[in-house]
């Protein structure tokens, strides 16, 4: 239970590591996030993955300088972005929750976390739309949406999910075998 909680914390400071890592581009900038949180998932699994990026995401609207970009605050709800980062937390969960048990292979690591990217799209865009309507009182309308805050990221993205389904099949297996992980 402490190893759970001490690798959440891990991740979560993991996860603000990969928002240093950014290339600003308005209104959503390129990082590592979304790496780190499906790592989250796929090596902690359903319980503390989710705590990870809760963790990463309650620092961040505490006002630590956690944020892509180095900022942090509770207005970051209504950036267009904040849909990503409160997609987080799921997104660990749906990753984590699929690749749990026994199911450990690359097939299946791939799959979780491409499902658990486009469960991260789904709560972000209708967000991003929100926020971009209401609060930024621009319309992008569906078609702005998608070309604002989806298609620039499509291939990142995908490249991030492979990535993270790659490595986890190779080490969770040896990170388990040395009682490395919380049991899950």
């Amino acid at each position: 239970m402490l190893r759970g909680f001490l690798l959440s914390a891990f991740f979560a400071v993991l996860t603000a590591v990969g928002a240093a890592l950014a290339i600003p581009m308005p209104p959503i900038p390129f990082t590592l996030q979304t790496f780190f949180v499906l790592m989250s998932g796929l090596l902690l699994g359903p319980k503390y993955g989710p705590l990870s990026q809760a963790l990463y995401l309650a620092m961040g609207l505490s006002g630590l300088p956690v944020f892509a970009g180095g900022t942090g605050g509770i207005q970051r709800v209504l950036s267009p972005s904040f849909g990503f980062l409160a997609g987080y937390v799921f997104t660990s969960w749906v990753a984590g929750f699929l690749s749990s048990g026994k199911r450990k292979t690359m097939a299946w690591c791939f799959f979780a976390s491409f499902a658990a990217t486009a469960v991260l799209y789904a709560i972000a865009l209708p967000c991003f739309y929100l926020n971009m309507k209401y609060v930024a009182k621009t319309p992008a309308g569906v078609i702005g949406t998608l070309q604002m805050a989806f298609l620039p990221f499509l291939i990142p993205d995908s490249i991030k999910a492979a990535a993270a389904g790659y490595l986890a099949s190779r080490i969770i297996p040896m990170l388990r075998e040395g009682g490395l992980l919380p049991k899950i």
